[in-house]
C-alpha cells in the first residue's frame, strides 16, 4: 500500500470559496414559550465552528498533516471572515492569500440543531450568508498573482469552486489551463469549463449529468458515457465519483473503476466529496498512482461518512484502520 507517510514532504494549496460552518445546538427541554410571540425559542447550549466550503477541503487536507497547506479565496469585512481567519490558524493552514473585501459577505452555513429528551437531534432549515455578487478586479488580480507565486512555491493545488460569484472566475480558471503543477478540481456550476492537462476534474454523478445538460447534450444513463463525453470535451482525466458505488477514473480515454468502501449503519454524506478530494491530491501529488489515490480516497470519505452531525476530517491513522 502506498505510504501515506510521504505526504510530509508535500507543499500543497488550495484555492476556493470558503465559507465558516457554525452549528448551534439547542437544547430544546430548556425552552419556554416566549411572552412576545406565540413560539418557544431555541436555547442554545453549545456552539460548534469549522471552515466549510472549500474551507473544509483545506481542513481536510490538514488533517493528513502535509508539510506546508497554504489557502487562498475571498471574504468579507465581517464577523464571519474573522471566525475564518481564527479557525485556518488553529488547523495551521497559512491564509496569506485569504483576499478580504470590504461591504461582503463571507459564506457561512449555520444550522440550528434541536435536542431534546431523546437522542434524537434535528436539523432546522439551515440559515446561509452568502452573495452572488462577483468578486471586484482588484481580488482577481490578487488570486492571479498568488497563483503566479504558488506554481513556483507548492506541488499540487486543489480548487473548490462553489459558488454563483465566487473566486474562481473565467481569468483564474485560463490561468489554469497548462499550469505548471498538478491541479484537482472540484466545481458545482462550471466543471466543464475548465481545461486541467495535469492533474484530474472531480465531478460527481449529478454535476458532471448537469455539465452535459449545459453543453446542449442529452445525458446518458451509462456514467462511464458521460465521463468519456466530459472528458472528451475538457481534454482533462476525470474522477467521477458515484456515492456508495465507488467511482470511475477516467484517462486516457479508458474507463477503471474504483469500488466504495462499505459503511453500514447510520451515515452524514455532508463534506465527503471534500474529504475525498483531499484524500486524492494528497497521495497523487505525493506519488501514489490515480488508482492507488482513489482507494486511499475512498477509505477516508469512509471515516468521515461515520462522523454524524459534523463535517468531519479523516487523519492518516483513521484512513490507515479503515484499509485494513
Amino acid at each position: 500500500m502506498f505510504d501515506l507517510d510521504r505526504i510530509d514532504a508535500l507543499r500543497i494549496g488550495v484555492l476556493g470559496d470558503a465559507a465558516i460552518d457554525i452549528h448551534w445546538f439547542a437544547d430544546m427541554k430548556l425552552s419556554e414559550l416566549s411572552r412576545e410571540t406565540p413560539h418557544y425559542p431555541l436555547p442554545v447550549v453549545r456552539e460548534e465552528i469549522t471552515p466549510g466550503a472549500a474551507g473544509n477541503l483545506a481542513a481536510n487536507i490538514a488533517a493528513l498533516k502535509p508539510g506546508r497547506l497554504e489557502f487562498c479565496g475571498v471574504a468579507g469585512d465581517d464577523w464571519r471572515g474573522g471566525l475564518l481567519k481564527k479557525s485556518f490558524a488553529e488547523r495551521d493552514i497559512i491564509a496569506d492569500g485569504l483576499i478580504v473585501e470590504a461591504g461582503r459577505f463571507t459564506n457561512a452555513y449555520c444550522k440550528p440543531m434541536r435536542m431534546g429528551i431523546s437522542d434524537v437531534i434535528y436539523e432546522d432549515p439551515r440559515i446561509d450568508f452568502s452573495t452572488p455578487a462577483p468578486i471586484s478586479e482588484e481580488s482577481e488580480e490578487a488570486i492571479i498573482g498568488w497563483l503566479d507565486r504558488a506554481e513556483k512555491a507548492l506541488d499540487a493545488l486543489c480548487v473548490c469552486d462553489q459558488f454563483v460569484g465566487g473566486c474562481v472566475t473565467k481569468k483564474v480558471r485560463d490561468r489554469l489551463s497548462g499550469y505548471g503543477i498538478p491541479v484537482f478540481v472540484d466545481s458545482r456550476y462550471n466543471i466543464e469549463q475548465f481545461r486541467i492537462k495535469r492533474g484530474v476534474l472531480k465531478p460527481n454523478e449529478h454535476e458532471c449529468a448537469a455539465a452535459l445538460v449545459r453543453l446542449g447534450m442529452e445525458p446518458s444513463s451509462d456514467m462511464a458515457e458521460n465521463g468519456l463525453r466530459l472528458a472528451g470535451i475538457t481534454g482533462s482525466d476525470i474522477l467521477l465519483t458515484l456515492g456508495e458505488k465507488g467511482a470511475l477514473l477516467i484517462s486516457g480515454g479508458s474507463v477503471t473503476p474504483v469500488e466504495a468502501v462499505r459503511v453500514d449503519g447510520e451515515t452524514d454524506i455532508c463534506g465527503a466529496g471534500d474529504t475525498y478530494l483531499s484524500a486524492f491530491a494528497c497521495c497523487a501529488a505525493s506519488g501514489a498512482s490515480y488508482i492507488e489515490a482513489a482507494r486511499i480516497a475512498a477509505a477516508a470519505s469512509a471515516v468521515t461518512v461515520k462522523k454524524i452531525g459534523v463535517t468531519g476530517t479523516a487523519s492518516r491513522e483513521e484512513i490507515t484502520e479503515k484499509l485494513a
